[in-house]
């Protein structure tokens, strides 16, 4: 009793922090729920830093449900503030073996991002948005019910194509107009590892979730639009 309450505690104060983000792209926190029959249901809530600036904050939720036996269905969404967030909804399929779970999904995910370039005088000097698309696939494997069902243990391995439209304007002194100055159309290959530990009782467990991408051709030049490579969210996961 006294760990859920100092677990939830934790939980309580990380969901609190105020969500910022001043980065075009961060890896996303997604559950890896490890069902194993026929109408379970998972749900995660977690709060996430990315490393090593800081700069993608934010909150993520994850629900997973198993309608039919080696059926899979998840939605996930994750938000920094009002202008960076990513919603995602994939399908796939589970397969138990004892303890351990493999699952594979295919999914897709719309998201949106915006970074304000501030200059000395804390104005606004240039601003990178828009939104942005991307299609995958994803194997997950882990264990479940380790050390007296107190411990969840998953890796997983997302892959697709992530596709940008987002656009640079520069603030115009003169016209004090915002002038359009390059747009960012090219897709990316997108490679996204992930580690989920979880540890409780048979419901409720605290979950530690790390997310790592790597995105091919992503522009080196200091235009503004960056991405972060690593993410650690901890939460609370409930299986009903």
């Amino acid at each position: 009793m006294k760990r859920n309450r100092l677990i939830s505690l934790i939980i309580i104060v990380l969901l609190s922090m105020v969500p910022v983000s001043c980065v075009m792209y961060h890896p996303h926190n997604v559950d890896i729920p490890l069902l194993e029959e026929k109408g379970d249901l998972h749900i995660d809530a977690s709060a996430n830093m990315t490393f090593p600036l800081l700069d993608g904050t934010g909150l993520n939720g994850t629900v997973s449900w198993a309608p039919f036996n080696m059926v899979g269905l998840q939605a996930a969404g994750s938000i920094s503030d009002n202008k960076n967030y990513q919603v995602q909804a994939a399908a796939g399929t589970f397969h138990p073996f004892g303890k351990s779970v493999l699952e594979c999904y295919l999914g897709a995910a719309a998201g949106h991002s915006n970074y304000d370039n501030k200059s000395n005088n804390n104005t606004v000097s240039h601003r990178v948005g828009g939104p942005y698309n991307i299609l995958f696939g994803q194997i997950n494997f882990g264990w479940n019910h380790l050390a007296d069902d107190l411990i969840d243990v998953g890796v997983g391995f997302k892959a697709g194509i992530l596709n940008p439209d987002w656009k640079r304007e520069t603030l115009n002194n003169t016209t004090n107009e915002w002038d359009l100055d390059l747009t960012h159309t090219d897709p990316h290959f997108l490679v996204e590892p992930l580690l989920m530990f979880r540890i409780g009782g048979e419901h409720l467990k605290f979950n530690i979730n790390i997310a790592y991408s790597w995105l091919n051709g992503w522009p080196t030049e200091n235009n503004y639009i960056n991405y972060t490579r690593l993410s650690v969210a901890l939460g609370m996961h409930y299986k009903f």
